[in-house]
């Protein structure tokens, strides 16, 4: 008999409580009420816009930079975003001459990404940079990023890795090939 007696208390708390459900329509379509009286469920509004940044560097012997570049952009479909950037990058730099030089760049960009499989993206951007190279004139450089990496949304905000080729290689351009960014952004 000392058996049964938990088994009864169970059966007796859980038989003896009252349970309450509430019905959700979480298909979107549309559900009847009452004498065919339709009831439409308001969309839920999209978060079409997105902001963020990417962060980079890049070390060698004779070059090193760091860049911070926030973005703004749109999401035309689920799939497929377009954007631009401001881009700020401080680099140091040896000249042929042995001399070493500071230099701050700055420039815009233009860039859309197509998401695909849930987790991987392609990327192409346009970007103009004005730099100073070692004999102290300002030069504008004309870049075109193509590559792809890794995205990842979470909650109301995303984080990508991109790995990325300059396809124009200006000599002076302050990256070198391959370019790895780093990106967070949120959608609003």
């Amino acid at each position: 008999m000392n058996k049964f007696i938990p088994i009864i208390f169970a059966l007796i708390f859980f038989l003896g409580h009252n349970a309450f459900s509430q019905y959700e329509n979480t298909s979107g379509k549309n559900r009847k009420k009452g004498d065919n009286e339709i009831v439409k469920r308001p969309k839920k509004a999209e978060n079409k816009w997105f902001a963020g940044g990417m962060i980079g560097g890049g070390f060698s012997q004779y070059n090193s930079y760091a860049e911070i570049s926030p973005i703004v952009g749109y999401h035309l479909t689920p799939s497929l975003d377009v954007g631009s950037r401001i881009t700020y990058i401080y680099q140091s730099y040896t000249d042929p001459f042995m001399n070493k030089h500071n230099n701050h760049i700055y420039g815009l960009g233009l860039f859309g990404r197509y998401k695909f499989l849930k987790f991987l993206m392609a990327h192409v951007e346009y970007s103009g940079l004005s730099t100073k190279w070692y004999d102290n004139q300002r030069y504008f450089v004309n870049s075109l990023y193509v590559g792809g990496g890794l995205y990842q949304n979470f909650g109301k905000g995303f984080s990508s890795l991109a790995i990325l080729y300059d396809v124009f290689e200006d000599e002076h351009s302050p990256y070198n090939n391959p370019i790895i960014r780093i990106g967070i952004g949120f959608n609003f």
